[in-house]
């Protein structure tokens, strides 16, 4: 297949995406393969009466996690800490009063850096149910019926700092399994990663994404609200996300904090690619440390988890389409296929959405693989 036709297929499946569900309003996509000589940034919707572009910002999610994984390894690469370490070291006594306790045990003193970043800890999730992504963890709520989620929905106004989210977990939720016996998303753990990395670097959380990634890759449109602002502003709005149909507008929900060193940044395709390609080509951490962080484990159906990033297997034994990354629950994606060699980033905005935008890059994922290279 030409690229040409390639590129007007995509666009065509792009658009139909929005228009046949009326639970979008905007998605985007930036196609990269330097063997297939493309570089497609595709947007389509639109955002209070303005048409989607290509470098509009938008919500990444938790796609985060990989920004704060990449952090912990930089770090450890750097020799100021190690993932075995227990995160004892570097956490307060009234952080771990309490964190991690199963049938009258205390397992907080066991849990290792490592355990955090692979959700092996056994630690609680914020979301109802896991969010539409995930489809196997459970209802995490309070006595009173309640999920983090719902409080912050209902104070959208409230800043939470890491320390009350994880107050918050050790009040309403229980721990489900000692750490490393299992692996179990958790949104706490990724918020004691983000107290961790605070304690190494002796700065807030949202200064180390600077320091580390923001300001070395020019992702001069990078922030984490209500946290820190973008070295330098969009002329575009950031572009809502929504939860069915309830819209949520990032810079104007400042609850969202709770999600922290879990997910919490805006981010433009463009500068979501930049990173990417950075760790995948060893720009950022060692090869040993890479490797490392892909040690998989089963999280969900088809998807795998290693330190902060996931293997997607949407063909299990069709290894072509295995492709490697970040995803978030705004159905936002950041993934890199090898055998292809393709990077698929972008999002569709919508929480109810993710399964089918997993759809949506296993019919990309082939039709790129039907490009032929130049001079073949």
């Amino acid at each position: 297949m030409e690229r040409q036709e390639a590129k007007s297929r995509l666009e065509s499946r792009l658009r139909s995406a929005v228009n046949d569900n009326a639970g979008l309003h905007s998605a985007y996509l930036l196609v990269h393969s330097d063997s297939r000589d493309i570089h497609w940034n595709l947007a389509t919707g639109q955002t209070e009466g303005i048409e989607a572009a290509p470098e509009q910002p938008y919500y990444a999610a938790s796609i985060g996690k990989t920004f704060t994984s990449t952090i912990v390894a930089m770090l450890a690469d750097d020799g100021q800490l190690s993932v075995d370490d227990p995160i004892s070291e570097y956490l307060s006594e009234s952080v771990l009063d309490g964190l991690h306790t199963i049938d009258g045990t205390d397992y907080s003193d066991d849990i290792r850096i490592r355990h955090l970043l692979g959700h092996t800890s056994g630690l609680p999730h914020s979301l109802p149910e896991g969010g539409k992504m995930f489809s196997n963890t459970r209802l995490e709520e309070s006595p009173e019926g309640n999920t983090l989620f719902d409080e912050m929905l209902e104070e959208p106004d409230r800043i939470w700092e890491p320390e009350e989210t994880i107050e918050w977990a050790k009040q309403h939720l229980e721990p489900h399994f000692p750490p490393g016996e299992d692996c179990y998303y958790s949104e706490f753990g990724y918020n004691l990663l983000g107290l961790i990395v605070e304690r190494v670097t002796e700065q807030p959380y949202h200064g180390a994404l600077e320091e580390f990634l923001f300001d070395p890759l020019g992702m001069e449109h990078s922030y984490l609200p209500p946290f820190s602002e973008p070295a330098v502003e969009s002329e575009l709005p950031t572009a809502p996300f929504y939860i069915d149909e309830t819209r949520i507008d990032v810079d104007d929900v400042p609850s969202l904090s709770a999600f922290y060193a879990g997910g919490q940044t805006v981010n433009t395709a463009e500068e979501l690619f930049r990173f990417h390609r950075a760790l995948v080509e060893g720009e950022l951490v060692a090869e040993e440390t890479l490797q490392e962080m892909q040690q998989w484990n089963k999280l969900w159906q088809g998807i795998d988890y290693g330190y902060g990033v996931v293997r997607i297997r949407p063909l299990p034994f069709l290894k072509r389409f295995h492709s490697w990354g970040g995803l978030g629950a705004s159905s936002a994606f950041m993934v890199y296929n090898p055998t292809i060699d393709v990077y698929l980033i972008g999002t569709f905005n919508q929480w109810s959405y993710m399964r089918k935008s997993m759809i949506f890059l296993l019919r990309t994922l082939r039709s790129i693989s039907k490009v032929e290279r130049p001079g073949q």
